[in-house]
């Protein structure tokens, strides 16, 4: 009986043991290795994706080439995707309801007013973060462009605008607005699931105050402001 893909030893390595018999007459460029660690967070790969588009962004700036929006929209959705499923799952941690499809969807909007709202019932002073602005409108916008995550990744969505099916072709950039409130939404987001994880970790070390974090250390915003 064939192996499924997912078992296929001939891309399989085994941290302890090395590659798979089968695996060294297979001349590949990527395998998949049991190395025995915990699994990887979001908040990890968010990261990751972070510094990628950050590169990317840098080099477009650079060299003004415009063919650079697909892999930069991409980069910057999917690294805010996870930001938001990594604050998700921590709220999950800390016993909130999380929704059974919430934490599976691309749907950047519904994932932030869920959390926007156990933030704000939970008693985070998030709302008085300088950065929430930024955040919200970053948001805003791909729900509005791409609300299912298949423009960037495909270059052709499923959704349609102006009665046709939307291309990514048709998407611009602002490069300053966009590069800003991607560099607010990144630090908000990550600060306010710090904020929850470092809670979860003080309770587990029974530290009266977090001796490395301070979660009131974010920019303010000015009194009266929407």
């Amino acid at each position: 009986m064939q192996k499924p893909p997912a078992d296929d030893p001939r891309f399989h390595h085994e941290i302890w043991t090395g590659p798979a018999t089968e695996s060294l007459d297979t001349v590949s460029g990527i395998y998949y290795v049991e190395n025995h660690n915990s699994q990887c967070s979001y908040a990890e790969l968010a990261l990751d994706f972070q510094m990628a588009a950050n590169l990317v962004i840098n080099e477009f700036q650079r060299s003004e080439l415009g063919n650079w929006t697909a892999p930069i929209s991409h980069l910057v959705r999917q690294t805010l995707e996870l930001r938001l499923k990594a604050l998700l799952e921590m709220i999950g941690q800390k016993g909130g309801d999380i929704g059974a499809k919430l934490i599976y969807s691309h749907d950047l909007k519904a994932i932030w007013t869920h959390c926007s709202n156990w933030l704000g019932q939970s008693g985070y002073r998030f709302r008085e973060d300088a950065r929430l602005a930024q955040t919200e409108r970053l948001i805003e916008a791909f729900h509005a462009i791409d609300p299912s995550g298949d423009l960037f990744r495909f270059g052709i969505s499923n959704q349609t605008a102006f009665g046709k099916q939307k291309s990514y072709d048709r998407v611009g950039l602002r490069i300053e607005i966009f590069v800003s409130d991607f560099a607010a939404s990144d630090a908000f987001l990550q600060h306010w699931e710090a904020v929850l994880l470092r809670e979860i970790m003080a309770a587990e070390m029974k530290w009266d105050e977090d001796p490395f974090f301070d979660p009131h250390d974010f920019p303010k915003a000015a009194i009266g402001a929407p």
